[in-house]
C-alpha cells in the first residue's frame, strides 16, 4: 500500500484566528478528494482493482485538517515507484499530489488574506 497526506498544521494558524482556521478543513478535504479522483484516473488499469481501491479519508485520531489518500491494494507500492524486478514507476498518486497542490497552496494563501 502507498499513502500520502494533505495537512494544514493547526499550530500555524494560531495567530489567524477562528474564521480562517475554520475554512480549512473544507480547503483539505476538497483537495484531498481531488487527489483521490486524479490518482484513480491515472492508476494503471489491468483488472481495476487499484483504480477501484483509491480512498481519501480523514485522519483517524479526528484531527480536521488531515486527509490520507491511499489504495487498498498490496501492489500499489510496486506500481506508483516501480521494482527492479521490470514494473516501471507509474506514479500515479504523486502526480495526483504535484498537479493539486498549487490549487491546494492557492486556496491556502486565498483564506489566509486578511
Amino acid at each position: 500500500m502507498i499513502s500520502y497526506h494533505v495537512k494544514i498544521d493547526t499550530k500555524a494558524l494560531e495567530s489567524y484566528g477562528e474564521e480562517v482556521k475554520k475554512k480549512m478543513p473544507g480547503i483539505v478535504k476538497k483537495n484531498a478528494l481531488a487527489i483521490q479522483a486524479n490518482s484513480a484516473k491515472n492508476a494503471p488499469v489491468k483488472t481495476g482493482a487499484l483504480k477501484n481501491s483509491m480512498q481519501a479519508t480523514p485522519d483517524s485520531g479526528g484531527e480536521v485538517n488531515r486527509w490520507e489518500i491511499a489504495d487498498g491494494v498490496e501492489y500499489g507500492v510496486h506500481q506508483e515507484l516501480g521494482t527492479a524486478g521490470g514494473i516501471t514507476a507509474k506514479h500515479f498518486l504523486g502526480n495526483a499530489c504535484e498537479t493539486q497542490a498549487e490549487k491546494f497552496f492557492g486556496e491556502i494563501k486565498e483564506a489566509l488574506k486578511p
